[in-house]
């Protein structure tokens, strides 16, 4: 991403310079047996259960651990950060940094390898309305163009991409291609949401927003200046952890009152439900019937118009990608 300095961002002193707690918790998980005790924990975790509290016999039995006093060593290294004892109770049980530790590695690691290799489907390409692909690899879903060279020909990594989302490998099993499509899009949707909104979805950090434009952007063709179809994009990134997004504009319009009382005058859902396809395809839709005017280059700004039956609503994004003005 590129250097946010110039609006203010400083991560060192949000959070110091590779602060010292940082490193005591990854030397903490570096180790196997207590890895296991967390998963053992978490596997008797019962949403909204009074008691899910696990008693050290039954931690014993279940973790690889030969010696009682090794195993109690390493329960009392978790215990404050990831782990805690209810003596009352007479077990243990995960701290919320715990609970969310486990719930990250099982979201990464939730299908060995998850690979989708590319696959049609029923979304037709907004640039040239041609037929599109869904694939899935290293994290990352994909939705190419059979035909034209997508929305970004000079900078993405993979040929005539119209769309990437991050998915965690826990949810490509048991999806199909268009169900894997929808629910990729409401990830992403509620990921830039969220950042959009100032909160990082992973750390709960505050985020900083950065508008750039193309100062001589041509949206006819492959830009010979920036190498995109759309000559703007806002950068959002989290000061703590460095969770990002960068989303076009009109994307970002699709969260805006304004734009959703719009829509909502027409009966015209801007939801995207994981589970509903064609709810993806409306959406995907609406974004791409967006207008993206450049206002201003130095400081960036830009209006992005959402229209049905000649009513409009026009959003103006300054420097910070944030709306500063709305005209209906």
């Amino acid at each position: 991403m590129s250097d946010t300095s110039g609006i203010g961002f400083d991560r060192e002193a949000d959070t110091g310079p590779a602060d010292e707690h940082i490193s005591e918790a990854f030397a903490l998980l570096g180790n196997e047996t207590r890895l296991n005790i967390l998963l053992a924990i978490w596997e008797k975790q019962v949403p909204l259960a009074e008691d899910n509290t696990v008693p050290f016999s039954r931690l014993f039995e279940r973790v690889n651990c030969d010696d009682r006093g090794t195993f109690s060593y390493h329960l009392d290294q978790l215990e404050g950060q990831f782990i805690t004892q209810h003596t009352e109770r007479g077990g243990y049980e995960l701290t919320i940094p715990g609970l969310k530790l486990v719930r990250t590695i099982i979201a990464g690691t939730g299908v060995s390898d998850a690979t989708l290799e590319p696959t049609d489907i029923d979304q037709p390409c907004p640039l040239c309305d041609a037929p599109t692909e869904i694939a899935y690899r290293e994290g990352v879903m994909f939705l190419t163009c059979t035909e034209c060279e997508g929305v970004a020909p000079g900078k993405a990594d993979i040929e005539s991409v119209l769309l990437g989302n991050y998915f965690e490998p826990a949810g490509v099993n048991g999806r199909s291609p268009e169900e894997l499509h929808a629910a990729s899009v409401a990830a992403s949707v509620r990921r830039a949401r969220t950042l959009f909104n100032g909160l990082c979805p992973t750390c709960s950090g505050p985020v900083v927003g950065r508008l750039e434009c193309c100062p001589n952007h041509e949206p006819t063709s492959d830009c010979a200046n920036c190498g995109r179809i759309i000559g703007a994009w806002a950068h959002l990134e989290c000061r703590i952890c460095k969770h990002y997004a960068v989303p076009n504009p009109k994307w970002l319009a699709l969260f805006h009152p304004a734009v959703v009382a719009l829509y909502d005058d027409y009966g015209v859902s801007p939801r995207v439900h994981a589970a509903d396809f064609q709810s993806a395809r409306r959406v995907f839709g609406l974004v791409y019937d967006h207008e993206l005017d450049i206002v201003s280059v130095n400081p960036p700004q830009v209006t992005v118009t959402a229209a049905i039956d000649g009513n409009e609503v026009h959003l103006t994004f300054d420097e910070t990608a944030s709306v500063v003005d709305v005209r209906r």
